[in-house]
């Protein structure tokens, strides 16, 4: 077989010093918001995953991750080999299929059986931020090691930058930034001792074997609960409706006190402030990749994201604190609503 680039050249002799054996197929696969580069390698017997990133310190951060949560049974990719550099790597192939995915065929209809998978998805969440995340070892994390001050106001200036400064949308900068100072100190109250995800949301959430698999992990940090769990259920494109989202956060906070002591009037105080801070920075991301990069799925995104910043915007206590934000959300509001006329 001809390998096209160097990547792929790469990959090859990657993959022939794990098996002995070139591979007879390099499969680019659909490229994702990050910078890393995935392709299907293969051969009539086995079939890999090979990934590219030049990013070492992330690339770092992912195979600790990994051999921790394997430890602990945590459902997520094999390693199989490392490139010297650090820069290519190979992971065992759970096939094609996303909880989004699912999410799709089902027309976005939440039935029982989706329900009931999103609650298989919830325990194993909850195994790994308590459970795993007992003693787990943060020295490889990347860019952040915890979920404190400084990473939380740096998500919300990227909302700022890549979201506000995108649509020329006006604000006074210095009460914004005061804004978000509030809401920092507020999300900082949460106890952030856990194992936190980052980017927990459907399409890092492969089915395999009919079993929920973990992938992209490598942002993870310590933080507080309520952060990933807001994640999984404000994705924008999965459209959760509000009930299910009820059902699914009281099913979480039942379980995870078995493990944790928890007070269920904070926890859904704290959810809807992490919430929040997680809408600004979804929204902050579907700037960058959608308005300024033209990236059709991002851009789709949007209204979604602005759904969901209507229903936090009604339900966070906070934002009667921050004047300012709540002066630019509804700004945000009447944008998409001119948008859409």
């Amino acid at each position: 077989m001809e390998y096209f680039s160097k990547i792929e050249k790469s990959l090859a002799k990657l993959y022939q010093s794990w098996c002995n054996k070139l591979p007879q197929a390099i499969v680019p696969m659909p490229v994702s918001g990050s910078g890393r580069m995935y392709y299907r390698i293969s051969e009539p017997e086995v079939s890999v995953i090979g990934v590219y990133n030049h990013n070492t310190s992330e690339n770092e951060a992912f195979f600790h991750f990994t051999e921790q949560f394997q430890k602990n049974r945590i459902n997520v990719p094999q390693i199989l080999q490392i490139s010297t550099n650090k820069h290519f790597y190979l992971i065992s192939d759970l096939g094609n299929t996303t909880l989004f995915d699912r999410i799709k065929n089902e027309n976005n209809i939440f039935n029982d059986d989706l329900i009931l998978f999103y609650k298989r998805v919830i325990q194993e969440l909850i195994r790994m931020q308590v459970i795993a995340g007992k003693n787990f070892d943060y020295s490889h994390a990347y860019p952040f090691k915890e979920f404190n001050k400084d990473a939380i106001l740096f998500d919300l200036n990227y909302f700022r930058e890549k979201f506000l400064d995108s649509l020329n949308i006006k604000y006074n900068d210095l009460k914004l930034r005061r804004d978000f100072n509030t809401l920092a100190n507020e999300a900082l109250k949460t106890d952030p001792e856990y194992f936190m995800f980052r980017d927990f949301q459907a399409r890092n959430i492969m089915i395999f074997e009919n079993e929920p698999y973990f992938i992209d992990y490598q942002g993870g940090r310590k933080g507080p609960l309520p952060y990933d769990l807001v994640s999984l259920l404000y994705q924008a494109k999965a459209q959760i409706p509000e009930n299910t989202r009820e059902l699914l956060m009281n099913y979480y906070i039942n379980t995870a006190q078995l493990f944790v002591p928890l007070n269920k009037n904070e926890f859904e105080k704290d959810y809807n402030t992490f919430a929040l801070i997680r809408v600004l920075q979804t929204l902050g991301a579907y700037g960058l990749r959608g308005i300024i990069e033209q990236k059709k799925h991002f851009i789709e995104s949007i209204p979604f994201a602005v759904n969901n910043l209507l229903l936090i915007n009604q339900k966070a206590e906070i934002i009667k604190k921050m004047p300012e934000l709540e002066n630019i959300i509804e700004r945000i509001f009447l944008l998409e609503y001119n948008y859409n006329e």
